[in-house]
């Protein structure tokens, strides 16, 4: 069943009557058909235009979620963050990456594409050996709004059997591709007992400093704050300034006190 659609048909058509009973009551009921049909009109589209920029604001939202678990950061005065990595991997990248997150000790959470990692076995298998944390960002990468809870599903389950395939044991966290949500993947995640993994603090999606290691850097120390979750995207050769800005993401963190940790670790402190 395609929730997210059911939902915004009813939400529609509730709000349709609550607007044309609102509109009788401040308007008066207006006789004739030319009225009568301006007023169905109108009161149609007012709640289309509702429900659509409600709708847009839930999906895109990263603290708020209709049903089941979810986080965006941890409430904790404790100096920890999650340092986490979206997409991928790629056998292009991993071992520049692994390399400085083992010059510093760090584990970190790494949410693979599932049809990427079965393309590229080794490079999931090369995040597994060195102890990180695997997490499940979708098989196929799609938005998982305005879909049924089969494909939803699908696409959570096919990325676990891979990420499983590969020889991972760990608990496997999940985030939504683009963030993305609204009822049908969240009651999918409730009914399964798993949580949905947001962020608080996102360099590489704010537009102006993607391209600039140092800014990027700086975006990071400047609003990380005990509990944050921060997402990166280190793959592809978009990815390079976020690689390289890595080292010193991990190096002011820990100057400042803070212990990197993995999704699951942060989890436990709630």
């Amino acid at each position: 069943m395609n929730l997210d659609l059911v939902a915004a048909l009813l939400l529609v058509a509730v709000l349709t009557i609550v607007f044309w009973v609102l509109w009788g009551m401040v308007r008066g009921d207006v006789r004739g058909r030319g009225w009568q049909a301006v007023r169905v009109a109108g009161t149609l589209i007012a709640a289309v235009v509702f429900v659509g920029a409600a709708s847009y604001w839930l999906m895109n939202s990263r603290g708020i979620q209709l049903l089941g678990d979810h986080v965006a950061r941890v409430d904790t005065t404790r100096k920890v963050v999650a340092l986490t990595f979206d997409d991928g991997p790629s056998s292009l990248y991993v071992n520049e990456i692994l390399a400085e997150l083992g010059r510093y000790g760090v584990r970190a959470t790494f949410f693979v594409i599932g049809a990427q990692a079965k393309t590229d076995p080794d490079a999931l298998r090369s995040l597994i050996g060195a102890r990180q944390e695997i997490g499940n960002h979708s098989y196929d990468h799609r938005r998982l709004v305005f879909v049924s809870t089969r494909t939803v599903a699908h696409e959570v389950e096919a990325a676990d059997q891979v990420i499983r395939a590969a020889g991972y044991t760990g608990s496997i966290a999940f985030r939504p591709p683009y963030g993305k949500k609204l009822l049908s993947a969240p009651y999918y995640l409730w009914r399964h007992g798993r949580t949905t993994v947001m962020w608080d603090v996102a360099p590489d999606s704010v537009a102006g400093i993607a391209g600039d290691p140092r800014a990027l850097t700086r975006y990071v120390l400047d609003n990380v704050q005990p509990g944050s979750v921060i997402e990166l995207h280190p793959w592809s050769s978009g990815g390079t300034a976020t690689r390289d800005a890595l080292p010193g993401i991990i190096a002011g963190l820990h100057a400042r006190g803070y212990e990197l940790v993995t999704v699951s670790q942060l989890l436990a402190l709630r």
